[in-house]
């Protein structure tokens, strides 16, 4: 009898694993897709920008002929004087009476053109974007006139209507030919009266793109 008892809580038991086993067995999982495809859609945006090259000093040599030639050229014969000496037992002397010279040509209105000081490149705006260019003796505003001062006292070399060429083109791309351009002035010669070195102006170059 207790033989039977056993048995059956055995059975029973056996049971009761098998369906408690069968009961927490987790489902299978849902098979993933063999493959699925997402579109991002993508740009850039660029903001207008400039690239300015320049030189940082500039000096400019003007050779003797290239001074001959604004005030006149060659010398020039002025014609026959007659001319009668006074004197002393020792000493004579004879002045002209007159010595009109020619005016000195260009010297004190000289054009100076400096040829492909700067270059830009640049990226614009579309349609109606430019990159423009400006010249001036002065950092923050337009200044056209400046002068250039010698070692000795009132000998200057004054500078005049200071512009630039060109003054505004299109969008030239940070990786394209480069825009050159040209800086003019015009030059006062007439005052100066030493072979040296004249200095104190700097010129502002000035590059910006829309």
């Amino acid at each position: 009898m207790s033989i039977t008892k056993t048995l059956r809580a055995s059975a029973l038991a056996a049971s009761l694993a098998i369906a408690l086993g069968m009961a927490f067995t987790p489902a299978p999982a849902a098979a993933a897709a063999a493959s699925t495809t997402g579109s991002t859609t993508f740009s850039v945006i660029l903001q207008p920008t400039t690239l300015l090259y320049y030189y940082s000093a500039i000096n400019l040599t003007v050779p003797s002929s290239a001074l001959l030639a604004l005030a006149g050229g060659a010398p020039t014969a002025l014609g026959a004087q007659g001319l009668t000496a006074t004197g002393t037992a020792s000493t004579l002397s004879a002045t002209a009476a007159t010595f009109a010279p020619g005016a000195p040509g260009s010297i004190s209105a000289v054009g100076l053109t400096l040829g492909n000081v700067w270059a830009v490149r640049s990226i614009t705006t579309p349609t109606s974007g430019t990159t423009s260019v400006s010249v001036s003796f002065s950092g923050s505003t337009t200044q056209a006139s400046a002068t250039l001062n010698g070692s000795t006292t009132g000998s200057s070399i004054a500078l005049s209507s200071l512009a630039t060429s060109p003054t505004s083109f299109n969008g030239t791309g940070l990786g394209g030919t480069p825009q050159v351009g040209n800086v003019t002035m015009t030059m006062d010669l007439s005052n100066a009266k030493t072979a040296e070195t004249y200095s104190g102006a700097t010129i502002y170059i000035t590059a910006s793109s829309t």
